[in-house]
């Protein structure tokens, strides 16, 4: 069950930030009266908020930055839509990261390029907290389509938007729009989008070996086979649903280890495939 994995000469390692509360509604077409073993006793579906370090000679990434050093509070309107009474204090807690990190051996000086997947709050939060940039050597790599989808529009207290900001003020920003991006030797990011338009996976590849960091192109273990399930804040679902089954479909069966974000306990996969389906098998 591991949480750190080496291509070739490439280090991968999972790291959490923290943790999410999300109601049922978050998912829709999952039963969760079919799997009542993923709600907690708040009622709620509780997910990491999973960042990737890659090192590499000459380099140190990090692919997302977490939720960042809050506690967002439960909305009042989400517990009532939800019928949580009470609901819990917070929908997303995070902090983690730079324990996480100096655990892995790394500061944030260390960070060369800090790559987000996508620009939700749970994505960015250590880009720059307080509107300082928590990565002074790094630059901040992103698909450009989400700016103008989830950082223009939205209202100057967003959490994204302020810490998105601060680092386009620092000049640390770099949209990308192409296909495919090297982010480092060995490291490139794949435009993937539906979740949101600008959503990018990335793929290590080093000494023959492989694993994707996914991002949240796949957002739950269970939409493995089950095509019904979607995620509340996919940008176009239809189009989320078809990038999915694309990335599935080609990683079946292959010796490629994969990282999702908010895959429980951040473990590395492998996509198996038998009679009944695809099945997660531990990296």
């Amino acid at each position: 069950m591991s949480t750190c994995l080496q291509v070739g000469g490439i280090t991968v390692t999972a790291l959490n930030d923290g943790v999410s509360h999300l109601p049922p509604l978050f998912y829709p077409g999952l039963d969760f009266t079919a799997h009542p073993d993923l709600l907690s006793d708040d009622g709620t579906h509780h997910i990491p908020a999973g960042s990737f370090l890659i090192r590499g000679e000459g380099f140190t990434v990090l692919v997302d930055a977490g939720t960042g050093p809050v506690a967002m509070p439960f909305p009042a309107d989400l517990a009532a839509a939800a019928g949580l009474d009470p609901a819990p204090r917070s929908i997303a807690v995070g902090g983690a990261l730079p324990d996480e990190l100096a655990a892995a051996g790394t500061v944030p000086e260390d960070v060369t390029t800090v790559f987000l997947t996508h620009l939700h709050a749970d994505h960015v939060g250590w880009v720059a907290p307080g509107g300082t940039p928590f990565f002074p050597n790094a630059d901040v790599v992103y698909g450009a389509p989400d700016w103008d989808a989830l950082i223009a529009p939205a209202p100057a207290d967003d959490p994204a938007r302020i810490v998105m900001e601060a680092a386009a003020a620092a000049g640390a920003l770099r949209p990308v729009d192409s296909p495919v991006v090297e982010i480092a030797p060995g490291v490139s990011a794949h435009h993937t989008p539906g979740h949101t338009p600008g959503h990018y996976m990335v793929r290590i590849a080093d000494g023959g070996q492989e694993a994707y960091l996914l991002g949240d192109a796949v957002h739950h273990p269970l939409q493995l086979n089950d095509t019904g399930i979607s995620f509340l804040s996919d940008a176009d679902a239809v189009h989320a649903l078809k990038t999915r089954e694309e990335i599935l479909a080609r990683l079946a069966g292959r010796d490629v280890a994969i990282g999702m974000d908010h895959f429980p306990g951040l473990r590395f996969q492998r996509i198996g495939v038998t009679a009944e389906g695809r099945t997660w098998r531990d990296a």
